[in-house]
């Protein structure tokens, strides 16, 4: 199966507030094809945006060639045997996501735009003083992600018998791997990609959404539609599943 990769901006900022909690308006394509090796802010001129039309299953048109050695280097990092590269030959792919452009350095073949999203994070703290945890952006090097069924999406019943409520009651979820991103106390983030229709149910995570449909309300179907999209793309729901997660600014 060809590979998949999430490629997420967040801006322009736009925020909304949701009864006291607030939240922040982000953008995602998914791409499939080559894979990603990381990705540079460029020129957005004469790139189509996947948000304003629909050309999704046409392919970017890499130009390959020849490749600089930074490159070379980052297909290394991600475990990539000289031999392979050699055979495969790097490339790049440019891109626009709404005012973003792109250019997307690749291994093994161009890349697709297959599905746009919009995406909903936490972002000030009830006093407006502070910031929730979000996920660093890594644009030089993409995170793996894995499909996973995570307790706290589910709903739980902890030792006291007190009930927690989920936002979704498979519990699928996609969870975020090899990141530095802490929490307050300095521990590592578990940062998940789940569903959730407004703010409150995120903290650190992040929620796809069907393209125009930012309203934050109790309505799950646009961002559990998206989730099940996602899935579909990656071959379909199983634990472990992989995919990538390129996250290009804050």
């Amino acid at each position: 199966m060809s590979n998949i990769t999430l490629i997420m901006t967040r801006k322009p900022l736009e925020e909304v507030d949701y009864y006291g909690k607030n939240g922040r308006w982000g953008r995602m394509i998914v791409v499939r094809g080559g894979k990603v090796l990381s990705g540079t802010p460029t020129s957005v001129a004469n790139l189509p945006d996947f948000f304003s039309t629909n050309p999704f299953g046409q392919a970017l048109g890499a130009l390959t060639g020849l490749s600089p050695l930074s490159a070379i280097a980052n297909a290394a990092s991600h475990g990539l045997a000289e031999g392979i590269l050699n055979h495969a030959g790097l490339g790049r792919s440019f891109v626009k996501i709404g005012h973003t452009g792109i250019c997307l350095q690749t291994l093994g073949g161009d890349v697709e735009v297959v599905a746009a999203f919009d995406t909903l994070e936490r972002f000030r703290t009830n006093s407006g003083n502070g910031y929730y945890v979000q996920l660093k952006p890594r644009p030089e090097k993409p995170y793996e992600i894995r499909m996973d069924i995570s307790r706290n999406v589910k709903g739980y019943t902890d030792e006291e018998g007190k009930v927690h409520e989920g936002v979704n009651k498979t519990g699928q979820c996609l969870r975020v791997h090899g990141h530095n991103t802490k929490n307050g106390n300095g521990s590592n983030a578990g940062i998940l990609i789940h569903q959730a229709p407004h703010p409150g149910w995120l903290k650190g995570c992040i929620a796809p959404r069907e393209v125009n449909n930012k309203v934050a309300n109790n309505e799950h179907g646009p961002s559990r539609r998206a989730m099940d999209t996602i899935f579909s793309l990656m071959g379909g729901f199983r634990d472990g599943r992989k995919a990538d997660l390129l996250v290009m600014d804050w």
